[in-house]
C-alpha cells in the first residue's frame, strides 16, 4: 500500500473513532444524564456486581480516590450500592441498582444506536467483512487483561459474550 493511502486510512479511522465516541457521550448525557466515566462505571457494575473499588479503578484507569469520589455520586444518585464483602469483611464490593440497571439500559440503547447510525450505509456483506476487520485490529490492541477490561468497559455483553469477544480472547491468549 502506497503510504499516503496508509496514512488516509490511518486518518479516516482516528476521524471515524472521534465522531462515533463524541456522539456517544453526548447521547449518553442527553439521555442517561452522566458523562463518560459514569457511563462506564454504571455499565462495569451493573455487568460485573460485586466488584470492588480497586478493580473499578484499574478497569477505569482511575485513581483509587477518583473511582472513590465517582461511586459516592452514584451511590447518592440511588445507581450503585456498597456491600460488605463476603471474601474480605474489611472490603466493600458495588452493585447496581433496579435504578442503576435501567440507566445502564439507557446508556447500552444509546450506544447500540450512535453504532447503527454509522453502520447504516453499509451492506450486510460489508457489515461481515467490517466485523472480521475488527476483531484483527481488536486482537492487536490487546496486549493484556488490564487493557481488555479497560477496552470492553462500556461493551454490551448480551450483544458480544466473553467466549466471542476478540478482545477477552486475545486478553486470555496473553494470560496463559
Amino acid at each position: 500500500m502506497h503510504d499516503a493511502n496508509k496514512y488516509r486510512t490511518a486518518n479516516l479511522l482516528g476521524a471515524l473513532a472521534l465522531a462515533v465516541t463524541d456522539e456517544f457521550y453526548l447521547a449518553i448525557r442527553n439521555r442517561a444524564s452522566g458523562g463518560p466515566s459514569e457511563a462506564a462505571a454504571l455499565v462495569e457494575i451493573a455487568t460485573w456486581p460485586n466488584e470492588t473499588i480497586d478493580a473499578l479503578s484499574r478497569t477505569l484507569r482511575l485513581s483509587p480516590a477518583g473511582t472513590t469520589r465517582l461511586v459516592d455520586r452514584l451511590v447518592r444518585e440511588g445507581l450503585v450500592r456498597r456491600e460488605v464483602s463476603d471474601a474480605d469483611r474489611r472490603a466493600r464490593t458495588l452493585s447496581a441498582t433496579v435504578a442503576g440497571r435501567a440507566r445502564v439500559a439507557a446508556i447500552l440503547a444509546a450506544r447500540r444506536e450512535v453504532f447503527d447510525r454509522a453502520l447504516s450505509q453499509l451492506e450486510p456483506e460489508d457489515r461481515s467483512t467490517l466485523e472480521l476487520l475488527l476483531e484483527r485490529m481488536l486482537t492487536a490492541m490487546t496486549p493484556n487483561r488490564e487493557t481488555c477490561d479497560h477496552t470492553c468497559r462500556l461493551c454490551d455483553l448480551d450483544n458480544c459474550p466473553p467466549d466471542l469477544c476478540p478482545v477477552e480472547q486475545a486478553a486470555r491468549e496473553k494470560d496463559r
